[in-house]
Order: C-alpha cells, then structure tokens, then sequence
C-alpha cells in the first residue's frame, strides 16, 4: 500500500513519475539500551514499517515532499554545506552532503517521503530516513555501497549535520537488518551475529502514545557521567570495564555516575546473555534478562516514566508474554515485547487494559514483522 501512496504522492506533489523506489525500515531493539555510544552490545530488529522515498533527478535544486511534515527546504545536493538546510530535509541534506566525500557530488533529485513509523514512539524514524535517502542516491548516482558504511555515513549525517550525538545502532539495524534474524553487533567492532527469533514468538511494539522525549541535555548529561565513570576507572570506555572493577572505584565517583556506569556494565552482560537465551529458546532467561534491562533503565540510567513503567508492568502479567521492556531513548515512546504468536490477541487485550487501568490512557499495540534492511524496491 505504501508503496503505491509513494507514488502517487510524487505523482501529485510533483507531477512526475519516480524512477526509483527505495525502502528504509524502523528498528525495535530487542535489549543493549545506551550501550552502543558506551562500545558495547546491542541487538535490533529491522521492522517491516518503515520509510519509503521515490526519487528521480532533475535540473535546478534538491525538493522534498513528506506525507507527514509537507514540503521541506530546498538545497543543492552537490554543494550543500553544513548548517544550510534546517527542518526535516536536513537528513537529506545531510546524507547528501556525507556521501559526497566518498562518492563525488550527489545529483539534485525530487523525492517524496511516506513513512507508516508510529511518531515519537522510538523505533528510528530519523535513522530510516538516512538509510533510505543514502540508497536513494546509490540507486540514482550509480556508486556501491555496503550496509555497514552506509550505517556509518549515516551517523556522520546524524552527529555533525543534524546534531545528535548518537551512536550506530539504530543506523546498523535499518541498513544491515534481515527478516525473522535480530542483530547482535559489537558496536566497537562493528561485528554482526544473526540469531533466529524461535517461530512461535511474534515481536510487537506496545506504544504508550506518550511521545518520546529525552531531551538533547540529558542524553548528553548521561554520555557525560558515562564517560566519566569511564575515565575514573581508567578504561577507554565502559565497554571495558567490569563490575569488579566499578564496584571498586566506587568511591572515587559521586553516586548518579556510579548508578549510570552500573547500568552500562550490567546491560552489556544482559545482551551477551539474551544472545544465548534467544538462541536456546530459553523463555525464563528471555523473561528474567529483559526485565532486568528494564528495572535497570528505569533506577539507574533514569530514562523511563510512568507511562513505560506501566506499560511493562502490565505486559509482565499479560497471557502469552516471553518478555518485555522499554525499548528507545527514554522518558517516552514504547515498550517491546515477545509473545507466543497463539497468545497474541489475548496478550493485546491484557496488557491494554492493564495500561489503561494504571494511567488512564490508551495506548496501542502493533505486531511487526522482522524485515531485511534499507533496500531498492523499484
């Protein structure tokens, strides 16, 4: 259906068939929540909802269309700078301007924007995006490029042209995702292993509709704390350390950084562990690890609220549930949850109801199926 509505948006908006076709998706991280500027482990799902772009090349400057935030800033994609474009275009611009340093000056296009990513929710938007005008562009200029790189250039896009500060994850998991796998990547390394989500599981998004709302500074109070428990410990990043390690040189550290470092150090052992409880089908330790990930977000690293609280904590109770927790940035968005596909209509009934009695608020849920990664559809 997206795929038609893309179309017939450029049809409408511009007048012109596209030539090209391309097909970002969103992201679900399963567990390894504020690890990867840390290092460490993460491990994703690429979603079957995402973004799609049409695209073809035309003379004069770069315009963009999006069904959800209208027309954009125009701008030249082969002189483009930094700080030119402001608005939602900057992830084009700023993929523009990324590759251009690789591949030579992108060609101007017309291209419109059509995402089904439920907003605020925290499954990636900004990272699909980037992912989708960088094989936009692949697909049209003519050049190669492998997921990982894509992934980097698409951080680069993100830290110095739109100014977040993130890490890689999110870019990995909508270039390199692959259908029924979750990844588990070595954010230092930039190593991936696939592990197979058993088939009686179905992966769904429980979102709160409380959007999400980290902001800038305390994102980056806590990549701060971060990377001065790091340096207390004399480790280059927490990746490196151990709880031995924090636990003795807790003293030389006030308690927020202490609590911050604890929930790296202890997340990055969840993730390495869920790999194998994924893998084993172990639905207690699937339970027990994912649920830690969420006691954890919500003491140490601060980055959950009432709303995500109550959406785990009915999902804990709901019929058929393997596991759940907060999934995204924080203060805001959703939860993830694994559950046995014959229990899935009563799980959503439960676990709405549960939401609702605890908040007042009607949240929602929707199944995803795990899809291969940023792609050219047409």
């Amino acid at each position: 259906m997206s795929l038609q509505r893309v179309t017939e948006l450029h049809q409408k908006f511009f007048g012109t068939n596209p030539t090209t076709i391309v097909f970002a998706p969103g992201r679900i991280n399963l567990i390894g929540e504020h690890t990867d500027y840390n290092g460490g482990f993460v491990m994703p799902s690429a979603i079957d909802k995402g973004i799609w772009v049409s695209g073809r090349v035309v003379d004069g400057e770069t315009r963009v269309f999006s069904d959800v935030a209208g027309t954009g800033r125009t701008f030249c994609a082969q002189s483009v700078e930094l700080g030119d474009v402001t608005g939602w275009a900057k992830y084009a611009a700023g993929m523009a301007w990324v590759l251009r340093s690789d591949f030579g000056p992108m060609p101007n296009i017309e291209a419109t924007v059509v995402s089904n990513l439920p907003m605020g929710s925290g499954v990636s938007s900004s990272a699909a995006m980037e992912m989708a005008f960088g094989r936009l562009w692949e697909a049209i200029a003519g050049f190669t490029i492998d997921p990982i790189k894509l992934a980097l250039l698409g951080q680069k896009c993100e830290n110095q042209y739109v100014g977040v500060n993130c890490g890689v994850m999110d870019q990995m998991a909508s270039a390199c995702g692959k259908a029924n796998r979750a990844i588990f990547i070595d954010t230092r390394s930039l190593e991936i292993e696939l592990a197979s989500v058993p088939e009686e599981y179905a992966l769904l998004l429980l979102d709160t509709k409380k959007p999400r709302a980290l902001t800038d500074s305390a994102y980056n109070e806590r990549r701060t704390q971060c990377e001065t428990a790091a340096s207390l410990m004399e480790v280059p990043q927490l990746r490196d350390a151990n709880l031995d390690l924090l636990l003795e040189k807790k003293q030389t550290m006030d308690e927020l950084t202490f609590k911050r470092a604890r929930h790296v150090v202890t997340e990055d052992v969840r993730t390495t562990e869920f790999k194998s409880a994924l893998s084993n089908n172990d639905a207690k330790g699937i339970f027990a690890l994912m649920k830690g990930s969420h006691d954890s977000l919500r003491d140490d690293y601060e980055v959950s609220c009432l709303e995500l609280d109550a959406m785990a904590e009915s999902a804990w109770v709901s019929p058929g549930v393997v596991g759940a927790r907060m999934t995204g940035a924080g203060f805001g968005g959703a939860c993830v949850a694994l559950v046995k596909k014959d229990s899935v209509e009563d799980f959503v009934e439960v676990c709405l109801a549960g939401y609702l009695q605890k908040t007042g608020k009607n949240g929602e849920i929707l199944v995803c199926d795990i899809a291969e990664g940023a792609r050219v559809i047409s």
